[in-house]
């Protein structure tokens, strides 16, 4: 069955569309709509968004997740290193329903995934941790500082290596010639 055939037996089974969505989940028309007609990446949709559409549509959340991305390419989020300082600790592979984690070190306390294949949507949740809050009064300023448009965690991880303050985890992406103390050199300034 393709996305589309499941959440229209979901919407239809209710006796739902997308307005009446709106209304019984209390989410925005413009998001469902967006995220229906897929002018919008279910990555950038707030959680608390999806987990209402999910409880109306009586579905868990990596169900909803997996419908409204089976159709993204891999190729929106490519692969990336895990890395403890200057240390290889795993590589990361994005699929259009999953993320694969490749473990080169097994030391708990340089590892920030906790198993190793995860949804999409954990995997999200993963990237949201190394991101500021969403809800900052000045999360704008902050956005606009590292040249982000709007709050997307994959686009923040990027920008900032996903990197956390006196924390020596970060996320190497293809082509970068980047190290760690160029990191903390960034982070001092």
């Amino acid at each position: 069955m393709n996305k589309e055939t499941i959440l229209s037996e979901k919407l239809n089974s209710q006796h739902l569309n997308l307005h009446t969505l709106s209304e019984r989940s209390g989410v925005a028309y413009s998001t469902i709509y967006n995220l229906f007609t897929e002018k919008k990446n279910i990555g950038d949709a707030k959680v608390e968004s999806l987990y209402r559409i999910s409880r109306v549509l009586g579905m868990n959340m990596d169900e909803l997740y997996k419908q409204f991305s089976s159709k993204e390419s891999s190729s929106v989020i490519p692969d990336f290193l895990l890395m403890w300082k200057d240390e290889v600790i795993a590589s990361v592979h994005i699929d259009d329903t999953s993320v694969k984690i490749k473990r080169f070190d097994l030391n708990p306390i340089k590892q920030i995934f906790y198993k190793d294949e995860l949804s999409r949507f954990e995997f999200g949740e993963i990237l949201r941790l190394r991101c500021w809050d969403e809800h900052r009064p000045d999360i704008k300023i902050l956005l606009n500082l590292i040249g982000v448009d709007e709050y997307n965690p994959y686009e923040i991880c990027k920008k900032t290596h996903g990197k956390m303050v006196q924390d020596k985890t970060w996320f190497k992406f293809e082509g970068e010639t980047i190290c760690y103390a160029d990191l903390v050199k960034k982070d001092a300034s």
